[in-house]
This record gives structure tokens, C-alpha cells and sequence, in this order.
């Protein structure tokens, strides 16, 4: 198209010129010899440049006669890229296709045509992974690591099919290669760091973080939360010989993330292990101010072994003062007022948390509080609902010897990305069902021998019956009814 509009230009202006030259006057005279010729001057220009165009069309077709072996050969290189491509195309989309017979067609075929050494590794290891054959997957895509370009995408590959084929470190290796690339892809920080976790080098997973923080690919809440659970995990697999480096790495797990409850869990047992109780308290505190969990004041009732009832109350209340509003602190101040015997204030706090949420941890708080009061009937009553009430999620968390967060290396690693991620628990023994602390079997600790002989010592008060003038309630609380009162209704 543009060499016909180029040709109609040319012809255009030499029209142009052949009237411009037949308004000129006068001739052109050639001398041959004793002849002279006398040419007028437009058949003269005209003449020049026919001879021109004559000219360059011989040059034209000599040139072209001299390319024409170089053009046969450009073609014939031409159609076997357009045949490779097509193989290399055909090839990859019969590999997705999941046909395997015909992927390893095209891949001979393209082997033959192509020229780009890196598409023909790539459709050789795709066709591999679609067969399952992960040696081969692997070796192909290892060479296409090795050819500029192919470095990245073929670590990658390299790195998934030595994880298909279960060789955790090689995948490791390959991913850490990839992570020395100067890229901005996540993929290598992230298979590094999943693999990492999957195998429980939590100190390996720490370091692949810090890499991933430094080049921007993790940070915010989910960097602190996913550290603050490295942190622990490493600190409860480290023997008891290294007792105070775990105390160091717990303390680093909750400078990362306080809300993190097993790390005040644990930091809190370390601490009482050493008898540095008032140390312990701090941290129980710290945790239930940034989330309160039932396993903190459970183990804040036990810091002290010669407790006496006065004093283990006071650190509960201490408890509740960092977090007053929270539905673990409520439910505290229910069990200290049960265990001061004031059954009407556990009441009055624990049915309404009842009506929220009908638990049976709960509904057995309930059901000994009305004891402790008198009405035995409407105990029972709550006693029952206790059977087919759910569970608690959180309170399950404590096994029946009182011990918390005793979890497994897999437990970790899904805690990584749950608490890491989304700021959540995991509760492995609510999801196997497994046996949990009996709801208020240590709320009112025995207090010391020589207490107990002291308060025998003094003359006993007598607890007033329920049924006393002047012990009904003025607010009684939500789906209490006392004895008599549903017969009238």
C-alpha cells in the first residue's frame, strides 16, 4: 500500500514538472560527430526522466535477483518459528488439557523447530507435572534455572515439584535461591517461610520474616502477631536447660503482640517456675488487659502454693481492673464472689452472662451458685440445661490438669497463620472433643493449715435459708425463678 501511494506520488510529480518544463522556451542540441540533433526542451526532461525510471527498475531487479537466496533462506527460518510456536502453543495447551500423549508430541516437535531453549524446558517440565513425573518436572525446570530469564520461574517450579516429590529441603533450597534474586515477587519469602513453619524450624521462620519485613512483603499486625507465635513455639520446645532463653524469647513474643494469650500463658509459668511470683502476676496482667482468656486467671490462682484466699483474691481483682468490661472479667468477679460466698452477687453476675450466651461452663457456674444459696431445684434445673449446653471454645483450652496451650508442632503452625493473620485462636481440643478443666472446681481453693485451724478456732455462722425473710432479691436475675413462684404463674 505505501509503495503504490509512493509510486502515484512520483508519477504526480513528474506530470507536474513535464508542464512546468512545456512553458519553457527552447532546445536541446546534441553533437555526434558531424551530426547535430536538436531536441525541444519539455521531450528532453521528459526523456531524462523516463531513462531514470528505466534505471531503477533494472537496479531493483538486479538487487533483488542478488537477495533472493537470503530471502528463501529468511522464509524457510520464518516458517519453522511459526511451526515451533504453533508446537510450543499446541503443546502447552494439550499439557492443561491434560492430555499427555499428545503434549509430548508437540514438545519432540518443537524440540526440533524451536530456537528459544527456555520454551522448550518450559512445555518439557509442564508436560512432566501433568504426568506426575516429578524427577523429570524437576530437571527441567532446574536447566531452565540456569538460562537468563528462566532463572526465577524455574526455581519455582523446581522448588513445587521437589515438594510434590517430598524433599522439603530441596524445595527449601531452591526457594531460598530464588529469595536472593533481586525480584519483587513473594513467592520464594513465602514458600521459604510456609515450608519453614510446616517443619517447625520456628528460628529459621524467624529469620526468613525478618528478610520478608526488610524487602516489604510482610509487615503491619500480621509481621508482630505471626513473631509473637515463633516467639512462643520456639520457647515451649526449648529444653528445660535453656529455661532462661525461653524466658527471653516469651518476653519477645509479647513485646510483639501482648493480645497473643499463650504468650502471657507461658511467660507467666516460666516466670512462676522460677518463684518470681510478683513477675509472673505482671505479665498474667498484661495478657488479660490486651485479651482476657479463662487460662490466665487460672493460672494466676496457682502462682502460690501457700495463697490464702485473701491474697488470691486480691490478684484476680487485679485481673479484672486491666480489663473490667470484658465478659472474662465478669465472669471472675462471679467466681470470687462464689468463693466469698456471696451467692446473690454471683448471681446477679452470672445470669446475665447466661442469657447472652448459654454455655455449659456457665451453666455450671450457675448451678453452683444457687447451691451455695439454697435453691437446690432451681440448681438442678441449671445442672440440666449444663448437658446439652455448647462448649466453650476458649475454656476448652485448659485440659483436665489445669494445664493451657499445650499444643503440638502442627497446632503452632496452623496458630501462625490464624493468629498471625487473622488475630484468632486455634482450640484443638474443642475440635477433637477433648476432656476440659470441670467449670469452678478451683474457685474456692482450700486456704493454708494454719488458717483453716484459726477459722475453727472462731465461733461458725450459720448461712441464713433462701427461704428467710429479707434474702428474696430486688433484681432477681434473667431465667431465675424461684421454688413456688412458677406453680403460681
Amino acid at each position: 500500500m505505501i509503495a503504490l501511494f509512493l509510486i502515484v506520488c512520483l508519477i504526480v510529480v513528474a506530470g507536474l514538472i513535464v508542464l512546468w518544463a512545456s512553458g519553457l522556451s527552447g532546445n536541446v542540441v546534441i553533437t555526434l560527430g558531424a551530426d547535430t540533433i536538436s531536441i525541444e526542451l519539455v521531450v528532453a526532461i521528459l526523456g531524462v526522466i523516463l531513462l531514470g525510471a528505466v534505471m531503477a527498475l533494472v537496479w531493483a531487479a538486479l538487487a533483488g535477483l542478488i537477495k533472493l537466496p537470503k530471502r528463501f533462506g529468511q522464509a524457510r527460518r520464518n516458517s519453522k518459528k511459526r511451526s515451533a510456536n504453533r508446537s510450543l502453543a499446541d503443546g502447552i495447551l494439550a499439557a492443561e488439557a491434560g492430555d499427555i500423549s499428545l503434549s509430548r508430541k508437540y514438545a519432540s516437535r518443537a524440540a526440533q523447530h524451536a530456537d528459544d531453549e527456555r520454551l522448550k524446558l518450559l512445555l518439557e517440565a509442564r508436560t512432566a507435572e501433568i504426568a506426575h513425573d516429578w524427577p523429570s518436572a524437576e530437571r527441567a525446570w532446574g536447566q531452565l534455572a540456569r538460562l537468563p530469564g528462566g532463572e526465577l520461574a524455574g526455581l519455582r517450579g523446581a522448588a513445587i515439584a521437589a515438594t510434590e516429590r517430598g524433599d522439603t529441603a530441596a524445595a527449601e533450597a531452591r526457594a531460598r535461591e530464588a529469595l536472593e534474586l533481586k525480584t519483587a515477587a513473594d513467592w520464594p519469602f513465602t514458600s521459604l517461610f510456609d515450608s519453614q513453619v510446616a517443619r517447625g524450624h520456628w528460628q529459621d521462620a524467624v529469620e526468613t520474616l525478618a528478610i520478608g519485613e526488610r524487602r516489604g512483603l510482610i509487615s503491619g499486625d500480621s509481621l508482630r502477631r505471626r513473631r509473637s507465635v515463633l516467639y512462643t513455639a520456639h520457647a515451649t520446645s526449648m529444653p528445660n536447660a535453656e529455661r532462661r532463653d525461653a524466658q527471653k524469647l516469651l518476653a519477645d513474643a509479647l513485646r510483639a503482640s501482648p493480645a497473643f494469650a499463650p504468650a502471657a500463658y507461658h511467660g507467666a509459668r516460666q516466670l512462676k517456675l522460677e518463684g518470681k511470683v510478683k513477675a509472673a502476676q505482671g505479665v498474667l496482667e498484661l495478657g488479660w488487659r490486651f485479651s482476657p482468656h479463662p487460662a490466665l486467671a487460672h493460672l494466676s490462682r496457682r502462682l502460690d502454693p501457700e495463697d490464702t484466699p485473701k491474697t488470691q483474691s486480691a490478684r484476680l481483682r487485679a485481673l479484672i481492673d486491666t480489663n473490667p468490661d470484658a465478659r472474662e472479667s465478669r465472669i471472675l468477679k462471679a467466681e470470687i464472689a462464689m468463693a466469698e460466698r456471696d451467692w446473690i452477687a454471683a448471681i446477679k453476675e452470672l445470669a446475665p452472662l447466661v442469657e447472652e450466651q448459654p454455655t455449659a461452663r456457665l451453666c455450671l457456674l450457675l448451678e453452683q451458685a444457687l447451691r451455695g444459696y439454697g435453691d437446690n431445684s432451681e440448681a438442678d434445673r441449671w445442672g440440666r440445661m449444663a448437658i446439652t449446653a455448647s462448649r466453650e471454645a476458649e475454656w476448652s483450652d485448659i485440659d483436665p490438669n489445669g494445664q493451657a496451650f499445650d499444643y503440638s508442632r502442627r497446632d503452632w503452625a496452623r496458630l501462625v497463620y490464624a493468629f498471625g493473620d487473622a488475630g484468632t485462636l486455634i482450640h484443638p481440643r474443642y475440635e477433637s472433643y477433648g476432656r476440659e478443666l470441670e467449670a469452678g472446681r478451683y474457685i474456692a481453693l482450700p486456704a493454708p493449715v494454719a488458717a483453716v485451724r484459726t477459722r475453727q478456732a472462731e465461733p461458725q455462722k450459720a448461712l441464713p435459708p433462701a427461704s428467710e425473710p429479707g434474702r428474696t432479691m430486688t433484681e432477681p436475675p434473667v431465667d431465675y425463678v424461684r421454688d413456688g413462684e412458677q406453680d403460681e404463674a
